[in-house]
């Protein structure tokens, strides 16, 4: 007890002396200024619990993508059976541009316009915007909601931006109108020739045989795609075939493809006899471009078939002709010919040019008539005479095309037969049927007489009915894939 008592004094003794201490100023004193308080932090939002992601896509479509979960009251067994219970939306964004009008931003995709144009800012005072250019974004639009539920089907970012306007321009001075477009250059290399020694490029897998520019035959030279055409309506015939024999062909998936079949069948037929009695222009030996279907109606003021046209990329004019018709959802293509000419690395699958600074300008309603196997010259020389009636610069470089085309081989005679020593019967047919026309089109001898050629084969020039007067050998119409 009395240690406890020792030990309750010291301590106390201890409290004194510290307390003494302190205030005779032996611990440091506390500031007297008052400090503010600091301010309040502003809360931060708590998201909800999502897991919020970001991506592109391969064709430059920017994806957002979030997963909601919700408490439900039942049961995996229940919602199993319900689609609305686990579901995926798709809501696809798209800006749609504006047409390009003032100089600024006409200039900034094609500098060279204003060195080239000398008048260009009064050629602007009275342009219009074509309602073609409206147009062509609603059929992108169109396109997209369409292919919405297939991904890879939805246009690459540089197809939807394909275009930067479509104007209305015309020289006061000389009363010359032309169609200015500004796009990038998309590689069109359809087209195939029997008359030309031409080897078209089909490596592209939207490759045509024909072009909407095209021309009578001249020669009985068959047109290069003949046998691929002519194997694919063997095929389609078989397959025809073998559906009639098929013990299903009541179901509706085979009534399907039998409906399918029977269309590609007509439209092969129909291209296997244009291929027998027209020309058409070769991508990638001919200087041409394309517009999307829908531009080229023939109406008054719009672009036609066979007008002719200048494209300018990069400073050089390139004189060409409008040849073709394209899909009606993109626009700014040239044949290959063109683009290996601005790109060497150029392909059918390659483009040169992929921002929409390249500018077409077509010059509506100067085609020539009746169409007729390309003359560069000619073709150059209206464009020159264009170009100045619509103010162009006399100092402008010019891309001059020569021909591609190699001449035929000539053909190795037949061997003379030997003699026969065996006496033998003449033949009983007139000697005047006694010569053949040769492969390369040239009349050659033949030891038996020949058959009087048919119409429909394609072997006479002589034989073909007359374009003008024959609804069959109207042109068809030939577009991109849609």
């Amino acid at each position: 007890m009395g240690t406890f008592l020792r030990v309750i004094t010291i301590i106390g003794v201890g409290a004194m002396i510290l307390l003494f201490l302190k205030t005779q100023g032996c611990f440091k004193k506390e500031p007297t200024h008052t400090v503010s308080p600091s301010p309040t932090p502003t809360p931060i939002p708590i998201l909800p619990r999502k897991a919020y992601e970001t991506a592109r896509l391969f064709n430059g479509i920017t994806l957002k993508s979030s997963v909601e979960a919700t408490s439900s009251l039942e049961s995996s067994l229940h919602l199993e059976k319900h689609p609305e219970s686990y579901t995926l939306g798709l809501e696809l964004h798209l800006s749609v541009p504006s047409a390009a009008t003032t100089s600024t931003n006409l200039l900034a995709a094609t500098p060279e316009l204003a060195e080239l144009l000398p008048d260009f800012e009064a050629l602007l005072t009275n342009a219009s915007v074509s309602s073609d250019f409206a147009t062509l974004f609603a059929n992108k639009e169109k396109n997209l909601r369409s292919n919405l539920n297939t991904l890879q089907r939805l246009l690459p970012l540089d197809t939807l931006y394909d275009c930067q306007t479509i104007l209305n321009l015309q020289n006061t001075k000389t009363e010359r109108r032309a169609l200015l477009i500004q796009a990038l250059m998309n590689v069109n290399s359809d087209g195939a020739d029997g008359d030309r020694n031409l080897e078209p490029d089909a490596h592209s897998a939207f490759f045509q045989p024909q072009t909407n520019y095209r021309w009578p035959k001249l020669s009985a030279r068959p047109n290069p795609c003949l046998p691929e055409i002519e194997h694919r309506l063997a095929v389609i015939q078989q397959k025809l075939a073998d559906i009639k024999t098929s013990t299903n062909a009541s179901t509706s998936a085979v009534e399907e493809e039998n409906s399918r079949l029977l269309s590609a069948l007509a439209d092969t037929k129909a291209t296997l006899e244009e291929l027998k009695h027209w020309s058409f222009l070769v991508g990638n030996a001919d200087p041409f471009i394309v517009l999307p279907s829908f531009m080229i109606t023939g109406a008054e003021g719009h672009p036609t078939i066979g007008d002719y046209a200048i494209v300018i990329a990069n400073g050089t004019l390139y004189p060409a002709i409008l040849g073709d018709k394209g899909p009606n959802y993109k626009i700014g293509e040239a044949s290959l010919r063109i683009c290996k000419e601005i790109n060497d690395d150029s392909t059918a699958e390659i483009r040169p040019i992929d921002h929409p600074t390249v500018t077409y300008l077509i010059f509506p309603g100067s085609a020539k008539k009746p169409f007729s196997t390309p003359d560069y010259a000619h073709w150059s020389e209206r464009c020159h005479a264009l170009w100045k009636e619509f103010g162009g610069s006399d100092a402008a470089t010019w891309q001059e095309w020569e021909s591609l085309e190699k001449p035929w081989p000539t053909p190795t005679p037949s061997p003379t037969p030997s003699p026969d020593p065996t006496p033998s019967v003449e033949p009983q047919f007139s000697t005047s049927a006694s010569n053949s026309l040769s492969p390369d089109g040239t009349n050659s001898p033949s030891p038996i007489p020949s058959l009087t050629p048919d119409a429909s084969s394609g072997t006479n020039p002589a034989s073909f009915p007359s374009p003008t007067n024959s609804a069959a050998l109207t042109p068809t119409p030939t577009n991109s894939p849609q």
